[in-house]
Order: C-alpha cells, then sequence, then structure tokens
C-alpha cells in the first residue's frame, strides 16, 4: 500500500507516520523523558515543518533540559502559536512560560490572544492573566525600574474586571458595599 504524502504541504514523512511519531514523543514527554522527547519532535519539525505540534512539544520538552536557553523556548512557543493561531492552549502555555520568566508584555499579549480565539472560556484565561500577571509582576518587579505596586494591582484588577465582565463604574458601586470585617 503506498504512502499518503501531504504534496500541498510538502511533508517528507506520510501523514500517519507523523501521527505516530508525535504520539511517541508526547508519550516520552509524559514519562519525564524530555531529551528523547525533544529530539523527536524536532525530528518530526525537520520532516514537517509546519507542524504546530511539533514545534509545541518541543517547546514543552525543552522545559525540563537544563541548558536550553529561554530564546529558543519561546521561539518553539511562539512558532507553534503562529502555525496554529486558533489553538487557545498553545496561546496561555506560552502566556504562563513568558510571566514564569517576567516577560510582562508578551505575557498578556498571549493570555489575550487565548481569551479571544477561545470566548467560551474567555473568562478562564482572563482571570489567569489577571493572577498570573499579578504574581509574576509582583516577583520581577525589580526588572520593571516605573512598575509600582499600584500599577500591578491596577492592571490585575482590569483583568478581572474583564473576565467578570464588569464595567468600572458597576465594580466602584460594588467596592463601595463591601463591608470590612
Amino acid at each position: 500500500m503506498p504512502e499518503r504524502i501531504n504534496v500541498r504541504r510538502g511533508r517528507n514523512m506520510a501523514d500517519d507516520t507523523i501521527e505516530k511519531e508525535l504520539e511517541k514523543a508526547n508519550m516520552l514527554l509524559a514519562a519525564g523523558d524530555f531529551k528523547k522527547s525533544h529530539n523527536k519532535f524536532k525530528k518530526i519539525v525537520k520532516d514537517d515543518p509546519e507542524n504546530a505540534a511539533a514545534y509545541f512539544g518541543m517547546a514543552e520538552a525543552s522545559m525540563g533540559i537544563p541548558k536550553m536557553k529561554m530564546q529558543e523556548i519561546a521561539a518553539n512557543y511562539q512558532k507553534a502559536c503562529n502555525l496554529n493561531p486558533e489553538n487557545a492552549l498553545y496561546w496561555a502555555t506560552y502566556g504562563n512560560f513568558c510571566f514564569e520568566n517576567g516577560v510582562l508584555k508578551k505575557g498578556e499579549e498571549c493570555f489575550l490572544k487565548a481569551a479571544e480565539v477561545d470566548e467560551e472560556n474567555s473568562t478562564l484565561y482572563l482571570s489567569d492573566l489577571a493572577t498570573s500577571y499579578f504574581q509574576s509582576a509582583t516577583t520581577f518587579q525589580n526588572h520593571y525600574p516605573k512598575l509600582t505596586k499600584d500599577d500591578i494591582a491596577r492592571t490585575s484588577l482590569k483583568y478581572i474586571l474583564m473576565a467578570f465582565d464588569i464595567p468600572k463604574d458597576k465594580a466602584k458601586d460594588l467596592i463601595s458595599t463591601i463591608q470590612e470585617e
């Protein structure tokens, strides 16, 4: 039986072979064998440079390889997002990576994109954005000399209000009704 080749995308591997290799790479990743997983994903990317799942997997596997540079990991997340811009998981995961590394602006952009492409779950992405931004900005505040505690609180509050779809005026009214204990 001849192999199916996706001529339109110029693949060198048969579609079913790529799927099997992705499964193997993901199983290695789940088992914690980051180096072997990374190498499998890298081979898939070599054979199919338009495979968003392989770039995403390569980024995920890279997280467990100490010598990997942040820029290389970020580039793989970005490539996965560019190749599959409708995948909210890719955007949110990339956003988390950015926040874990103190890259606030890109983290915000990624979570906002996740909320945009998955409107049904936008509340979750926006509330994650609010709390992740707060945590990251507080942790990395010394990297942003002009960033104040009030700036951090204001930005985080803005995203919480967006998550709950509460207009600013309504939020002011609600805050005034909170009783101190």
